[in-house]
């Protein structure tokens, strides 16, 4: 029997009493959770700790941890961003998830919510606890490579796909050219928790999406108006 390996989580908040709590709570879990108050060296810390999922505070001080996040998705696209903030509007939620977030959760955190992420969004990252091989997929004219949660177009053109972009497109192709719901996208990429999903949260996800497939592939998304989205292989101009 294959013994899970341990999820490595980054934990960056500038409260050292619920960094302190969170490290032990989580690592009683099962986790390795590595604690920082400051984002000093957070790059250099990602390259030499290599963590599954990092958990990053909005407000450090003075330093904002939605830019910094914006920042960091940009050098590691495919590592999962989850926001914690005692700032419960929607519209600074809208901004973590557009900055490269996968999640945005309100303090007080509960712990048991913010495991569930952490195990979700480690699992769709590398599909360490999946059985099948990571063979990849054709679809149209491109490649989905499982195993690096990728898309490989016909030029070799390889585009890194962020945990989200990768479920909700694993959940498309599976139903190519059948229109899929948003009740059925919500519940692939969300699994019906509604503390981290808006209104919004699908719709911009999808358009990033587009963004990706629109480029070097005959794959297109269109939206079913009162039904949801369909995925399609169209013919190249």
């Amino acid at each position: 029997m294959k013994t899970k390996p341990k999820i490595n989580v980054l934990l960056i908040d500038d409260d050292k009493i619920l960094g302190a709590q969170l490290v032990r709570e989580l690592n009683e879990r099962g986790y390795e959770t590595r604690y920082f108050p400051s984002v000093e060296r957070i790059t250099e810390n990602i390259r030499s700790l290599q963590p599954d999922v990092l958990v990053l505070d909005v407000m450090l001080g003075k330093q904002n941890g939605i830019e910094m996040g914006r920042n960091l998705y940009e050098i590691f696209p495919t590592l999962p961003i989850i926001f914690i903030s005692s700032y419960h509007e929607e519209p600074l939620k809208e901004k973590g998830l557009h900055a490269g977030g996968v999640a945005y959760l309100d303090k007080p955190l509960s712990v048991r919510l913010l495991a569930a992420h952490i195990d979700r969004f480690a699992r769709q990252r590398d599909g360490r606890y999946k059985e099948d091989d990571g063979a990849p997929e054709r679809i149209g004219n491109m490649l989905l490579d499982n195993r690096n949660r990728a898309i490989i177009t016909e030029d070799g053109i390889i585009k890194e796909l962020r945990p989200m972009d990768y479920v909700l497109l694993k959940k498309l192709t599976a139903n190519l050219d059948r229109v899929v719901s948003r009740e059925e996208l919500f519940y692939a990429a969300w699994e019906g928790n509604t503390e981290s999903y808006n209104e919004n949260s699908l719709n911009n996800y999808i358009r990033r999406l587009r963004v990706l497939l629109a480029e070097n592939t005959n794959l297109k998304i269109t939206l079913q108006k009162g039904n949801g989205y369909k995925l399609s292989i169209h013919l190249l101009s």
